[in-house]
């Protein structure tokens, strides 16, 4: 279970590495006898943004730029707390208070050792991704993950009472992963996990390594959905080497912001050879598809089909997937994504994460950008 804290603070809002960097501190402490909680993990989800509580239950979280976040708050054998926040210019204290987790009986399957085995290689291809930071990706901790039942013998459902503790040697981090839970269909072909993140710098005593892993970073970055997200938000996506089309059927064009005459027509060909309904590819912008909300006090994503999204550059992806087999229909040739909106509106944060990261489908490249591919929000070209 859960447990959502209050909001405790409310502050203004302000643009990212626009201004200085400030701090969150406080105490965490147990909800039933009011004793301080040692070695509890209080972080910024998806960040590199994280401390350990120490004997007196203090934590203190450095170089937080101002924006909306969620707190993390983690213990073994307490309930997780998840904590929105809005960071302003000042620092800020919080105490936090963990309930006790409940004993609860987890519906594991108990399988056979061929069968995890299987099983694991499905949730490392899936979780993990294909690309060769997947291959240089190691689950350090497989023991803690169990299989849950499902009500179809072709899917898998997994989760861990403890954080996944998954070392990237090829962009440098330790990532502790509270999964939460993930699940796979092979008849549908879809796959889905969601989960709490802390990322840490991989510890190498050498000073070439260290530039080595923020070269790859880089070269991940661009064309990511991270740097996506970042460039829209920040309304730069052209300067960034973006372009986006809104993708309908002919019969859906009269309601597609922006119709204009320069929309292109794609007619596909089935592989039985029948020819599917053209569909039109108009060229849009963010003030298309990006919309705030003054009541959330949040800006959210919203169109009438498909957005295809596509990069100038050849990303990362096509060298780290080359050598790899792949399914008819999925092959990786050019660079396009596209994006699906499974919820309406998506409601999205000043750092690029959805309020809901199930809200949204990815088809093209983007399939391909699992864990092993996925960076710290608070990641930047030139940070470090």
């Amino acid at each position: 279970m859960i447990r959502y804290s209050l909001l405790l603070i409310l502050l203004s809002i302000s643009s990212h590495f626009l201004t200085a960097q400030v701090q969150v501190s406080g105490r965490v402490l147990d909800d039933e006898n009011g004793g301080p909680l040692t070695n509890a993990s209080v972080y910024i989800n998806n960040t590199t943004i994280g401390a350990v509580t120490n004997e007196k239950g203090e934590y203190v979280l450095r170089g937080i730029f101002p924006g909306q976040y969620e707190m993390i708050v983690s213990h073994v054998g307490y309930d997780i707390i998840v904590h929105p926040i809005t960071i302003g210019r000042e620092s800020v204290r919080i105490t936090f208070r963990q309930v006790p987790k409940a004993k609860e009986m987890r519906d594991i399957l108990v399988v056979t050792s061929s069968q995890r085995k299987k099983w694991l290689e499905i949730m490392r291809i899936n979780f993990l991704g294909q690309t060769s930071a997947a291959d240089k990706c190691r689950i350090l901790n497989e023991d803690d993950i169990f299989f849950a039942r499902t009500d179809s013998k072709d899917a898998i459902k997994a989760f861990s009472e403890v954080p996944l503790v998954i070392e990237n040697k090829e962009l440098g981090y330790t990532i502790h992963f509270e999964l939460q839970e993930f699940f796979y269909d092979a008849i549908g072909g879809q796959t889905r996990f969601y989960g709490f993140s802390r990322y840490e710098e991989l510890k190498d005593d050498s000073e070439g390594p260290a530039r080595k892993y923020q070269r790859a970073r880089r070269r991940n970055y661009k064309g990511s959905t991270l740097h996506f997200y970042h460039a829209l938000l920040d309304n730069t996506l052209e300067r960034e080497g973006f372009s986006i089309y809104i993708t309908m059927s002919v019969r859906g064009k009269d309601s597609i912001p922006g119709n204009s005459p320069s929309m292109m027509a794609d007619a596909k060909t089935t592989p039985s050879g029948e020819k599917q309904e053209p569909r039109l590819a108009i060229p849009a912008a963010p003030r298309d598809i990006l919309f705030y909300d003054s009541v959330q006090a949040m800006r959210y994503l919203t169109w009438n089909g498909i957005l295809t999204v596509r990069f100038k550059e050849d990303p990362y992806y096509k060298t780290s997937l080359r050598n790899k087999v792949f399914i008819e229909g999925n092959l990786p040739i050019g660079f396009q994504a596209s994006i699906r909106l499974l919820q309406k509106p998506a409601y999205i944060d000043n750092n690029g994460i959805f309020l809901n990261p199930l809200s949204v489908q990815y088809s093209g490249f983007w399939v391909y950008e699992k864990l092993a591919n996925m960076m710290p929000i608070n990641y930047r070209p030139g940070s470090n």
